[in-house]
C-alpha cells in the first residue's frame, strides 16, 4: 500500500444533532482516519480501489498541497481560523453511483475542527474545486458562528430548507465577489425542493419571493425553520 494511503491518525468529531439511523439509533460522533498531515492540514482518502496509482491519479500530492492551502485561505478569508481543517476526498463512480454529492462542510461541536468533505463528482471535473469549496466553506461559517447547530454529516435537513439556505449564501458569496451559482439557478433548486409541497401560491412566484428576501442575508436556522413554518412546509430535521 502507498504511504499516501497508511492511517497515521484517527481524528474524533462531535456533534450536537445527531443522525439518526433506520434502527433509530443516535450517532453523534464521527471518527475521520488521517492519511497525511502538514501545517494544520488533515487529508483523508476515501477510495473504491485503494491504490497507490489510483490515489496519484485521482488527487496527485502536488494538487492535494494546493488544494488544501486554498481550503485554508479561504476559511480565513471568511473568519475562520480552527485548529484543525480536514479534507476527505471521496472518488466518485458514475457506475455505482457513489459520491453523489459534491460535498458537505460539517463543524464538530467545539467548534475547532472543520471538516470538508469532497466528491470528484462530473460537477468538479467540468468546473473544478473553488466553487465548491466557496460555498460549503460558507456552509462552515453559519455552523462555525453558531447560526446553524453542529450536525453529523449524515443529517439532511431536507431540500426545501437547503433551496432556502442556499439563497443567502449564493447571495453573500456574490457581495464578495466569489464563485457561487446565480440567482436564477437557485430560483430553479427552489421550483423543484417545492414541488409536491402544499403551497398556496404558484411555484415559480414564491421561489421569487423568497430568494429576493433571502438573497444575501446571513440567517440562522431558527429563521428558516419559522419561514417553513408559515408557509406549511412541515417539520425538517435540524442541521
Amino acid at each position: 500500500m502507498s504511504h499516501r494511503l497508511q492511517v497515521i491518525e484517527e481524528l474524533k468529531l462531535d456533534f450536537e444533532v445527531p443522525y439518526i439511523t433506520g434502527r433509530g439509533e443516535a450517532i453523534d460522533s464521527m471518527t475521520v482516519p488521517v492519511n497525511e498531515r502538514e501545517h494544520g492540514l488533515y487529508f483523508s482518502y476515501d477510495l473504491l480501489k485503494r491504490t497507490g496509482r489510483n490515489l496519484d491519479i485521482l488527487f496527485p500530492a502536488e494538487g492535494i498541497a494546493l488544494l488544501g492551502q486554498t481550503t485554508k485561505q479561504i476559511l480565513h478569508d471568511l473568519g475562520m481560523a480552527p485548529a484543525r481543517v480536514v479534507l476527505q476526498l471521496h472518488e466518485c463512480s458514475p457506475d455505482t453511483g457513489s459520491g453523489s454529492v459534491e460535498g458537505r462542510a460539517p463543524v464538530n461541536r467545539g467548534r475547532d475542527t472543520v471538516l470538508i468533505i469532497l466528491t470528484k463528482t462530473p460537477f468538479v471535473y467540468k468546473f473544478g474545486y473553488e466553487m465548491v469549496l466557496w460555498h460549503q466553506a460558507m456552509h462552515a461559517k453559519d455552523r462555525w458562528e453558531r447560526r446553524f447547530p453542529s450536525a453529523h454529516p449524515m443529517v439532511h435537513i431536507g431540500d426545501w430548507m437547503d433551496a432556502l439556505w442556499h439563497f443567502s449564501i449564493e447571495g453573500r458569496l456574490q457581495s464578495l465577489g466569489r464563485p457561487h451559482y446565480t440567482k436564477e439557478e437557485r430560483l430553479d433548486e427552489a421550483v423543484k425542493a417545492f414541488g409536491g409541497l402544499p403551497v398556496a401560491e404558484p411555484l415559480p412566484a414564491l421561489a421569487r419571493r423568497l430568494g429576493d428576501q433571502l438573497w444575501g442575508n446571513a440567517v440562522t436556522l431558527t429563521e428558516l425553520l419559522q419561514m417553513g413554518h408559515d408557509l406549511g412546509l412541515g417539520a425538517t430535521e435540524p442541521g
